[in-house]
């Protein structure tokens, strides 16, 4: 594996507000080898977290960087943003198809 991408990539929220995370992208060797990714909180993130928006994060970064999916996605919280220790974390995503979804209008649906 050899460090391909190292940079800040912005993002919208769960909200809507701006966020940056930090975005280090790993390429391997083996062509039959995925990627990692290691998305990282930043301390002077005025956004929400990465948590809550790994989903849209993640395709944002296979969108930008043309990566070819599955791949291995890892959050990364250093000791500055958690004040305790430094954390990481598997992320495993359900499905990396791109689905579609109508705007949430504000109404409720009555089955």
């Amino acid at each position: 594996m050899y460090l391909a991408s190292d940079y800040i990539h912005p993002f919208k929220d769960a909200g809507g507000s701006p966020a940056r995370c930090r975005v280090r992208i790993y390429l391997p060797d083996d062509i039959l080898d995925a990627p990692v990714v290691v998305c990282s909180e930043l301390p002077n993130n005025a956004g929400g977290s990465i948590t809550n928006s790994a989903e849209t994060i993640a395709a944002g970064v296979i969108r930008a960087n043309e990566l070819p999916t599955p791949l291995v996605w890892i959050e990364h919280w250093p000791q500055e943003t958690t004040g305790v220790e430094e954390t990481f974390e598997l992320v495993a995503f359900s499905s990396y198809e791109v689905v579609q979804r109508a705007p949430y209008l504000g109404e409720t649906r009555r089955g």
